[in-house]
Order: structure tokens, then sequence, then C-alpha cells
């Protein structure tokens, strides 16, 4: 008796033959095919097993025998295209903290590529094959889907050459990603104010935010920043800030610039720092702000506020009718002599080196770098000598400058004049390089405060 079993999935079949004891016969290989067709086995079949159960049964039949007789054709699964993007086209959330704690305000780095670098590797994908159960039935395949077409927009290429084509960056910027056009901008915009849906934001070109950048909330740069309204959170920068509202901050917030500051107002700031000039369209109150320039301010300096400027500060009232802790420096150069001082250090043994080696070969040989007027057998060791002698007095040439500059700048520090345009009011402390001056009655203006060298002591004079 030929018995077919099959499996729920119609996946695999199974063919069994059991003997009859009165009434043995032969099978043909039709015989199995036509009862394998009455259970809708038309697929998947195989012949090598067809016969090898037809021949066994044959030789002993009256021994069962079992065989798997078909299995489906399994389908080629499709591989769908790749895309492979070395930016980040979606928001993140914030960045882990610990086992369920989330930092909000961290989301990462707005990434900065460089030429060459890929902003999308496309791996491409290939059709799949049906499979087919073992009744005929064709399992069908995911379709490949179509091949996204990116465009390449400003400062991108495509490297069609490839294997895989590559989206590659011809300029330095923020990779884009708006309606399938990849682009580079040097610039990163923010139309909005960078706040718990922005998080922090760090990145290596300008960057422009339309409103405010709010408290607890850090921004930085290599390049300038530009905020359309007010500063409440940290910046760093190694260019210019320019705010079109003010700069309000607290015990957390630092401020440090490396070029100009452009502001409308400085308030309660604890933590301003700028290598270039500040100038501020209306009042500082209550901060402490360092320049590695001059303090501009068309307004009021006052309150317990601290302003460090080398070379001047302007402002239009300098302390406060009501009494305040106002103190300006300027022309500060005990670190600049610090400098100059450690300078002369090392100039010191190099100057001893130099006259040390022109004792021994004389300045002649030196000067001409000529060794010929000397023995043979002293001639290796002296061009050596000489060597050394070019090294030490190109590395004095160079320190020599250097304190020269500084004495420069020491000498412009001194020069520094705090100028009020209206009055500067008692209790008021100006600083002029080591010398103080406190102010201890209203000095109508204008007028400008400066260093006396004659008398040492800083003194003022009006303006016409």
């Amino acid at each position: 008796m030929i018995n077919v079993t099959i499996n729920q999935e119609r996946t695999e079949a199974r063919l069994s033959i059991t003997p009859d004891p009165e009434n043995p016969e032969t099978l043909t290989t039709d015989q199995l095919i036509t009862a394998l067709k009455k259970n809708n086995v038309i697929a998947g079949i195989s012949k090598k097993n067809l016969v090898a159960i037809r021949n066994k049964f044959n030789h002993q039949p009256t021994r069962a025998v079992s065989v798997i007789i078909a299995r489906a054709l399994p389908k080629k699964p499709t591989s769908q295209h790749q895309y492979n993007f070395n930016f980040t086209t979606g928001k993140n959330i914030g960045r882990l903290q610990g086992a369920d704690q989330i930092d909000y305000k961290n989301k990462g780095i707005i990434k900065s590529l460089k030429p060459e670098e890929i902003l999308l590797e496309v791996i491409l994908g290939r059709e799949g094959t049906p499979g087919r159960l073992i009744d005929g039935t064709v399992v069908k395949n995911e379709p490949l889907k179509p091949l996204i077409n990116y465009k390449t927009g400003l400062g991108v290429t495509l490297d069609e050459d490839s294997a895989k084509p590559l989206y590659k960056a011809t300029t330095t910027g923020q990779p884009l990603l708006s309606d399938n056009t990849l682009s580079i901008s040097g610039t990163f915009h923010l139309d909005g104010d960078v706040d718990l849906d922005t998080g922090h934001i760090k990145f290596e070109g300008p960057i422009e935010i339309s409103g405010n950048l709010l408290a607890d909330f850090h921004i930085s740069s290599n390049a300038d920043i530009f905020i359309g309204k007010t500063v409440s959170g940290s910046i760093q920068t190694k260019g210019n800030l320019t705010s079109n509202g003010g700069i309000i901050g607290s015990e957390t917030e630092k401020i440090v610039v490396g070029g100009d500051l452009t502001c409308e107002y400085i308030s309660a700031v604890s933590r301003l720092q700028t290598g270039g000039a500040i100038t501020v369209a209306k009042h500082i109150i209550n901060s402490h702000v360092i320049s590695g320039k001059t303090v501009s301010c068309q307004e009021m300096i006052t309150g317990d506020s601290k302003i460090i400027a080398f070379y001047g500060v302007t402002c239009n009232e300098l302390g406060s009718d009501q009494g305040s802790r106002t103190t300006v420096e300027i022309g500060g150069s005990l670190d600049l002599k610090e400098k100059i001082k450690k300078i002369d250090e090392y100039l010191e043994p190099l100057i001893a080196q130099s006259i040390a080696m022109v004792d021994e070969l004389g300045l002649q040989v030196l000067m001409k770098k000529d060794t010929s007027s000397l023995p043979e057998e002293k001639r290796p060791e002296a061009e050596k000598t000489i060597q050394q002698y070019l090294k030490t007095e190109e590395h004095v040439a160079r320190l020599k400058e250097k304190k020269s500059a500084l004495e420069e700048k020491v000498e412009a520090g001194l020069k520094a004049r705090v100028t009020v345009k209206k009055c500067t009011y008692p209790g008021t402390t100006i600083k002029i390089g080591l010398e103080t001056y406190v102010v201890e009655r209203s000095i109508s203006g204008p007028v400008e405060f400066f260093l006396d060298k004659t008398s040492k002591t800083i003194t003022f004079e009006r303006l016409t």
C-alpha cells in the first residue's frame, strides 16, 4: 500500500510503502508518481529518492520502506538597496547617563565633514527568486524597491566609478539632506532657540541662531557665532560672537570668545572673556568682563562690575550715584612682565653658549661658515659646531623678537586710557598697570584717566 504524508506547511512530503503479504506485487515509478499526484505533490520531487525507494521495495517486497520524497524549493530573498549615511538624518533624544537616566540636553555633535569624506555609501541590492511549495504553489518574493536617486547639491559629488556609489564632500561643513538632495553647508543654521529640542550645539564652522541661547545649554565652534536674540547659556568659540540681544549670565555659565564680541547689553555675567574687543550698545551691570583689547560701552558700566581691558575702556557713565563697587583695570602688564622674565632666563644660557662657540672657532670661521683655515683633523667637529651655532643663533633671534613684541605691548598698555563721556561716580576704582585710583567725588565728563609717567600716578584730564 502506497501512502503519502504532507506536513502542514506543504514544504515536505514523505512516501511510505507497506507490503501486502497476501498479494505481493512489484511497483513501477509511474505508480509512485500517480500516488504523489493524487496527494497533490507535483513539485520538488526527488527523482533519486523515487528510484531508490522503488528498487528497495521491489528487492524486498515483504519489508516496509519510507523516504522524504519531496521538498519545497526555497525562495532566495531579495537584498534591498542599503543607504549608509555618515551623519545623522534624524534627531537624537539625548545621551544615556546611567541605567535609566538620559541627558536630554546632550544630543551629540553636529557633524562636520572635510573634502573627500563620505556622506553616503549606497550598497546596491539584488532581486530575489520565488520559491515553490510541493503542491506547486509559487511563494512570491519581496520585490526590489526602486533605487532612491539622491541628488548632489552644493559641496557634494557622486563617485559612480566605485563598485558602491559614493557621495563625497568637496568642501568642509555640515552635511544636509533635504528633498533627497545631499549638500554641504559651511554654516550651521538654526531657525529658533537652542533648547531641549536641539540640545547643545558643537560645530566646527560658523553658527547662526535666529532665536535665543537658553540657560544651561552650550554652543561651541571654531568660527564666528551669531545669536539673533538673547544669550543665557555658555559659549566657547575661536571666532567672533555677535548677539542682537543681550548676554544674561549666572554662576554656571561661561562665555569665552577668541575674537571680538558685539552685543546689546551684559548683565550678571560672572565669566566673560574675549581675545578681541568688546562692543556693547547699552550697559554692563554686575558683570566680570575681560578683554584682550578694548571695552566700549555706549551707556553705563555699573554695579558690582569688574572690567579688565588691556588697551582701554570707553563708556558714558562709570559707577553709580547710588554707590557701586565698579572696578576698571587697563594696561595690566604683570603677566607680560613674567613672560619677559622667562624669556630672559632662556636667553642667558643660549647667549653664553654662542659666545663659547665663537671663542672656540673664531668669529670669522663662524660668519663665513668656512673651516678650510683649520687643520684637517679638526674640520668635521668644527662643521658640527657651526651647525649648532646657527641653530642657537636662530633660537636667540626668535626669543629676542618675541621679547621685543612683549615689551612693546607693555608700553602700549601703560598708554591705555579710561574714557568716560558723562560722569564718573564716587567709589569707582581705576587700575592702570600697578597703580590704583579711587574716585572720591563725582567727575563730570568727558574725561580720560591715564598713567602719568613722571609722577607714576593715575590722573585725569578733561576732553574738549
